[in-house]
């Protein structure tokens, strides 16, 4: 008996969603800008990724023609240590300075920044891949950023 009532509720919330017009955000593809050139800085590796999630959202439809100038860096910090002076924790930090020039003049000039937290471990290959993680997920987070600000253009 319960189960036909979970399968009801099921039914009518998928109901629900699909006839309200629900709409995952960043499903939309469609952009009102052009990013036609992207010169980088800083971080390599940051940025390639940061220009492989932007390339996703260009429209060559638009009329609104922009380059974008990428600076980025990482920051590792030790938060805490342990009674020995050993790392306990660490703070990584991804910044990105993003410039939006349309013509020959720099219109905008933003700093996207984000940081996670986490504990040191004694599996250090497990740590190095903890640690590349974290990164790609800020990159993501930046790059949602960046996208939803050059979309309020």
């Amino acid at each position: 008996m319960m189960k036909i009532y979970k399968l009801n509720y099921l039914i009518l919330s998928f109901l629900f969603i699909v006839s309200c017009g629900y709409q995952p955000l960043y499903s939309n593809k469609e952009t009102n800008f052009y990013i036609y050139k992207i010169n980088s800085f800083g971080d390599e590796k940051i940025n390639k990724a940061l220009i492989n999630k932007l390339e996703l959202y260009k429209d060559k439809n638009s009329n609104k023609k922009i380059e974008l100038e990428i600076n980025s860096k990482i920051n590792k910090t030790t938060t805490s240590k342990d009674t020995k002076g050993n790392p306990k924790t660490f703070r990584i930090e991804i910044i990105s300075q993003i410039k939006v020039i349309e013509g020959e003049k720099i219109n905008l000039d933003k700093i996207f920044s984000k940081s996670s937290n986490y504990n040191n471990s004694s599996k250090k290959f497990e740590l190095k891949q903890y640690e590349e993680n974290l990164k790609i997920n800020l990159i993501d987070k930046i790059s949602e950023d960046i996208v939803g600000y050059l979309q309020t253009l």
